[in-house]
């Protein structure tokens, strides 16, 4: 991701023109570093996030993609997880799929087999 200095310290960001950046490709690579399978969705560890960064980035996903995502938080200074539902498992498999490595579809549940 993107990095932005605070106080002499580099915090991770997301930041506000990422659209430009997303595609299949990076979106495959951050599912195979952080992604796992959850239930019969899916999640990206994003925890060091800020929630309003990921509130643009998940409009950015629906929009440029039509994948929908929402912010699951993981408790008290633990920060948030993208879950991507169900419903749309077959367009996020359909469109990262062909970019991994084969020994990693087991991260898109049911939907890496097909």
């Amino acid at each position: 991701m993107f990095y932005k200095e605070i106080e002499g310290k580099f915090i991770k960001i997301i930041p506000d023109n990422i659209e430009q950046f997303l595609t299949p490709i990076s979106l495959a690579i951050w599912f195979m570093d952080d992604g796992s399978k959850l239930g019969k969705g899916a999640k990206i560890a994003t925890n060091c996030f800020k929630k309003t960064e990921l509130l643009n980035l998940c409009k950015i996903l629906k929009n440029k993609f039509n994948i929908t995502v929402t912010i699951h938080s993981g408790g008290i200074n633990k920060g948030y997880t993208l879950y991507i539902s169900t419903s749309s498992m077959p367009t996020f498999s359909k469109l990262i799929k062909k970019y991994m490595l084969p020994s990693l579809y087991y991260k898109l549940g049911n939907f890496g087999l097909k």
